[in-house]
């Protein structure tokens, strides 16, 4: 199986390089698991104050080649709707109906 390597990219261009990696059956995978470090992040960020937060993950191979990159956008928003999670404990992010029936309510 293949080793994944999960670079962190700042806002301002600098990158903390994964120097273990992980091995991960195959790039959909390790696709799967950035979306869950990034959801971790937004979380921690959130919590203590932030906005969105701008890093990306930049998932390489054992080569250096960059294969995929994920930013916070591709986590949260699927098509310009909230996205969800099998694994989300919380299920409190809005979506469809709920969301639009609570921007109605704020209006009010």
């Amino acid at each position: 199986m293949p080793r994944y390597f999960f670079h962190v990219r700042e806002a301002d261009g600098e990158i903390g390089h994964d120097l273990e990696g992980q091995i991960l059956p195959d790039l959909e995978a390790a696709r799967g698991e950035a979306a869950s470090v990034i959801r971790e992040m937004l979380g921690e960020w959130l919590l203590h104050g932030g906005g969105l937060d701008p890093r990306q993950i930049e998932i390489a191979d054992s080569g250096g080649v960059v294969l995929a990159t994920i930013c916070a956008a591709d986590v949260l928003f699927r098509d310009g709707e909230f996205r969800s999670y099998s694994d989300d404990v919380t299920k409190s992010a809005p979506t469809g109906l709920a969301r639009s029936m609570a921007r109605k309510d704020v209006a009010e």
